[in-house]
């Protein structure tokens, strides 16, 4: 995966109460990931009830604040998160 040079990469894993439903609502917050400096998520499902989303930001201290505001949590709700939410800072890389 190739990033422009300023961008971070952010993985949020998270349990829903369903997969496809997290699917369709997730797409309808474009307006807060660009608060967020986001250009671009990734998302990927383990199974009915667990998600992943990859974030390419180029302000990771401006995600992780809007990911703790309130803004975020009514998101998560209407996505139906059920809890388990992890976020990952991607801060290295290694050439095989």
């Amino acid at each position: 995966m190739e990033c422009k040079e300023r961008e971070v990469l952010i993985a949020v894993r998270a349990e829903v109460e369903s997969a496809d439903h997290w699917r369709v609502q997730f797409k309808t917050h474009g307006d807060v990931f660009k608060s967020q400096g986001v250009s671009m998520v990734h998302m990927g499902v383990a199974d009915e009830t667990r998600v992943l989303a990859i974030f390419e930001t180029n302000d990771p201290e401006e995600f992780i604040r809007i990911f703790n505001d309130p803004v975020t949590m009514d998101a998560m709700s209407n996505d139906r998160v059920t809890g388990g939410v992890e976020m990952f800072l991607i801060d290295e890389t290694f050439n095989i």
